[in-house]
């Protein structure tokens, strides 16, 4: 199999990747992970975490003049330690594709920017596929203390013999008082009331209780809801009182209780040629979460950027390293991508995990 250049190199400058990329990145999809971690570059594909180093510490000591400073223990609940994951995939262009690329050319106007456009489609799912993973790590870390790579969501990548566990305290994962999915029954008001208040015990206020969209609906048809959210709304100007999530947040807030976010990611995963969407939040647990982020998203070297070559056209988009390049025997254009990146969750002891269906001894 013999190498030559892009298509990206017979039509423009070596420069003709990034132009693309610079050019329309503003088109691309918005990402979810930046709401919760931020980047952090690394020198080494390994890590270490220390959890819990952001947690509340000690008051002062009141001590007379001329005294020495207590010494404080440095705290931390664990060191999480392990290896970055590598982020890759590929898009091909064969004989087929490339004899319609070379359809549509002959009938361009012939300009630099007509001719990248007719590409720019696998160049686009490629800058955005390895931070669609990262949506899906972090959504499921949140959703359930762990991430978890399998068959299913993972089909041509590694499994983990086991979960990958961010090490979350155990009485942070709670259980419901009653099941959520039995409205007669059901007590989510109780159950958010006593976690805010276990929190609240040991200095951690939440911002915000994550949840997906049909775990609130079954929240709105609680009866113990509609009771709470009935007595609050006498008097308000509202002939009939509607369970939304703008009123339950309204009543939430006033009372001092963290707002409701519901998680709607959806989020592709190919097997075999067929593209499944998958919302990676645990549809039963909700998670109680502090206000600002949450930790870091590790971001390790990429080794073919020291060592780049001479027929691949390289860009860079949002720690994201894209390339094109093509083979002869049979003629192929491939546009691929990498990133090496992981999540650190550094305040997971200070989050909460709610399963609405599983009750509580």
């Amino acid at each position: 199999m013999a190498e030559r250049q892009s298509l990206l190199k017979s039509i423009a400058t070596k420069k003709g990747l990034q132009v693309l990329i610079d050019a329309t990145k503003e088109q691309y999809r918005p990402v979810i992970w930046p709401n919760f971690f931020s980047w952090r570059d690394t020198d080494s594909i390994t890590y270490e975490t220390i959890i819990g180093e952001s947690g509340p510490g000690a008051a002062a000591s009141v001590v007379s003049f001329n005294s020495a400073a207590p010494l404080r223990t440095r705290r931390h609940v664990k060191t999480l330690a392990g290896e970055i994951p590598s982020l890759r995939q590929k898009f091909q262009m064969d004989e087929k594709k490339m004899q319609e690329y070379l359809r549509l050319s002959a009938r361009a106007d012939g300009s630099q920017k007509t001719l990248l456009q007719l590409i720019y489609d696998d160049v686009k799912m490629s800058a955005e596929a390895p931070h669609r993973r990262l949506d899906f790590m972090t959504l499921q870390a949140l959703s359930t203390g762990q991430i978890v790579l399998d068959t299913t969501n993972n089909p041509d990548g590694i499994v983990t013999e086991s979960a990958i566990d961010f090490g979350m305290p155990d009485k942070n994962k709670v259980k419901a008082t009653a099941k959520w999915s039995v409205p007669a029954t059901s007590k989510p008001i109780t159950d958010i009331l006593a976690i805010v208040e276990a929190a609240d015990a040991v200095g951690v206020t939440f911002d915000r209780i994550m949840m997906r969209r049909a775990k609130f609906n079954q929240l709105r048809k609680s009866d113990e809801v509609k009771e709470y959210i009935g007595s609050w709304a006498v008097g308000k100007n509202t002939a009939k009182v509607n369970v939304s999530l703008e009123m339950v947040n309204e009543y939430l807030v006033g009372e001092d209780l963290p707002k409701i976010v519901i998680v709607t990611a959806s989020i592709g995963i190919e097997k075999n040629g067929i593209l499944t969407q998958i919302n990676p939040w645990d549809a039963d647990n909700v998670t109680f979460v502090p206000a600002g982020g949450m930790g870091e998203m590790l971001n390790a070297p990429i080794v073919e950027k020291a060592f780049p070559q001479e027929h691949v056209a390289y860009a860079e988009y949002n720690k994201v390293l894209l390339k094109k390049w093509g083979d002869t025997d049979p003629v192929a254009e491939y546009t691929g991508c990498e990133l090496n990146a992981f999540p650190s969750w550094k305040n997971v002891d200070q989050c909460y995990i709610l399963d609405t269906e599983e009750l509580a001894a």
